[in-house]
């Protein structure tokens, strides 16, 4: 299970890196409005997040298919009223920056959900003992 939390985190690591170098580049390509300027906390929130649901699944799952079932739907959950109050609070305080925010905020959200779903695929399908 060590083993795979840290290479996990290195693919993710790898990960935030390539988006925020991608990221980078882009604030020169796009206008202004559709480019955040608090993107680059955007993209260390979702490495943060990303890191503890998959620490959380593991430690969860206890080599019990329905506690990781559950642990997963309640990450899930927890994870989206987390995204929708960041969003709706940042929203509500900064609104010259909503479209921008919001439109960062939901591809780094595809960016890092997408790559959170494959590495939790894999890690379910490699033959473990904690996992029958």
């Amino acid at each position: 299970m060590k083993k795979q939390s840290n290479q996990f985190a290195n693919r993710l690591t790898v990960l935030t890196a390539i988006t925020f170098l991608v990221s980078s580049g882009l604030t020169y390509l796009l206008p202004e409005k559709l480019v955040s300027p608090s993107w680059p906390f955007i993209i260390v929130f979702f490495f943060i997040i990303s890191l503890f649901v998959f620490r959380f699944l593991q430690k969860k799952s206890g080599g019990n298919q329905g506690k990781f079932i559950n642990a997963f739907m309640l990450s899930t959950t927890v994870k989206l009223l987390l995204y929708l109050s960041i969003i709706l609070i940042y929203v509500l305080i900064n609104r010259a920056d909503a479209i921008g925010f919001i439109l960062n905020f939901f591809a780094y959200y595809m960016i890092f959900t997408v790559f959170e779903i494959l590495s939790i695929l894999s890690y379910l399908r490699k033959p473990q003992s904690n996992l029958d």
